[in-house]
């Protein structure tokens, strides 16, 4: 008996499935119905297949085939599924024809010994499958419990004469302290490379000098990249404002090429 109170899942007699799978019907003198019951009957070792002569079954599927051509109803797929059937007869009653006690005859009684366990075993799983379905299932026949409501915390006690305090002191800092100043990074900056522009363009070759020259390469404002970045951006800005006010020439012959630098003033400060 199951536990809960049912019928275990291998109870009763096994007995062969077999649904109405459209298969002809024989008459072979010792049996007259189906041709896959047949086969499941033999499969199961529950009809005589040594009553059953060889011409005889391959008459009537013959007959039966025949039949469904001349009908045009029996599609063509169906028809190769009782052709495996018949395979199957003819392979089964042909090992009874094998000498008794002969090497041929004991791997036949083998294997089919080895047929009967699995299918006893596809029995057993179709039981159990079928007993698992009948079963209350989650979700639908039965539903789980909600969750159990959180205890609550307690909360920790607090000292309000030590709370008050400590807003004492905040009130009484300065407010000088409480004001948040960033320390600005160490970077070159536009009016630094005004400066700087102007003191090398007293010296600068008639000409000029790529902008690169007017960047700073060493010094503490040039030792990470950002510094150098920085650098790079502030001396090209500083060098427009000069360019807009004539006191230098920017040229750029390519498309992100290479800006030079002269000290020669023309009508336009930018020429590419």
């Amino acid at each position: 008996m199951d536990p809960d109170g049912g019928t275990s899942l291998l109870d009763g007699p096994q007995r062969p499935e077999v649904r109405d799978s459209g298969a002809p019907k024989v008459r072979l003198g010792a049996y007259e119905g189906p041709l896959d019951l047949l086969l499941e009957l033999a499969r199961a070792q529950r009809v005589d297949l040594a009553a059953i002569s060889v011409v005889a079954l391959a008459e009537a599927f013959g007959t039966a085939v025949e039949r469904a051509i001349a009908g045009r109803q029996v599609p063509l797929s169906q028809m190769a599924d009782w052709l495996v059937m018949a395979a199957w007869l003819l392979l089964l009653r042909s090992r009874l024809l094998l000498p008794a006690g002969s090497e041929a005859d004991r791997a036949a009684q083998a294997e089919a010994a080895a047929l009967r366990r699995r299918l006893a075993d596809r029995a057993a799983v179709r039981a159990m499958a079928s007993w698992l379905e009948e079963r209350p299932q989650l979700g639908r026949e039965v539903y789980g419990r909600g969750a159990r409501e959180a205890e609550p915390q307690p909360v920790p006690l607090a000292d309000i004469t030590e709370l008050l305090r400590a807003c004492l002191r905040l009130i009484a800092l300065p407010m000088r302290q409480r004001v948040y100043r960033p320390n600005p990074p160490p970077l070159w900056r536009v009016p630094d490379a005004l400066a700087r522009i102007r003191d090398l363009l007293a010296v600068l070759p008639g000409e000029g000098a790529p902008l690169a020259h007017f960047v700073p390469h060493s010094g503490e404002r040039a030792r990470t990249l950002l510094q150098r970045r920085a650098a790079l951006a502030s001396t090209l800005l500083a060098a427009l404002e000069l360019g807009r006010d004539g006191a230098l020439t920017l040229q750029q012959n390519d498309i992100f090429g290479e800006i030079s630098i002269s000290a020669q003033t023309q009508s336009q400060g930018w020429t590419r």
